[in-house]
């Protein structure tokens, strides 16, 4: 399966595009700091989930073909370019753990700067 790709500029650099959901985020409990961490436990959940899978499955395609991975695993070190391939994922994988506050920041920045903005034009224009 290949990821899905990112969109590029001009000059071939990755593109942010913000992805999110409009409106007020559904409260499922008292507090919606819980809310959060609930979807981050959610979010994790599902990772480790797919990992778990993956995994398994890898080694039971390799013990079919006589490969014993398990104990050959326990034993590797990965090299400096597999170390920055793994920590490109671990900052992917972290921005969707902590996707919610990053939203709630967003917006909050958001708030504060038209604020600021507005504050300066009434400044300017007395």
């Amino acid at each position: 399966m290949t990821e899905p790709t990112q969109p590029q500029d001009v000059r071939g650099e990755d593109i942010k595009v913000k992805r999110s959901v409009k409106g007020r985020r559904p409260q499922f409990f008292d507090n919606a700091e819980i809310d959060k961490l609930h979807g981050m436990m959610m979010a994790m959940a599902t990772e480790m989930a797919v990992l778990y899978q993956r995994i398994d499955t890898m080694e039971r395609v390799a013990a079919k073909k006589g490969v014993i991975l398990r104990e050959e695993l326990e034993g590797h070190v990965a090299d400096a370019a597999t170390e920055s391939e793994r920590e490109v994922w671990r900052q992917k994988f972290l921005d969707r753990l902590f996707y919610l506050y990053r939203e709630e920041l967003d917006d909050r920045m958001a708030r504060e700067n038209e604020a600021q903005y507005r504050a300066f034009l009434d400044e300017i224009s007395e």
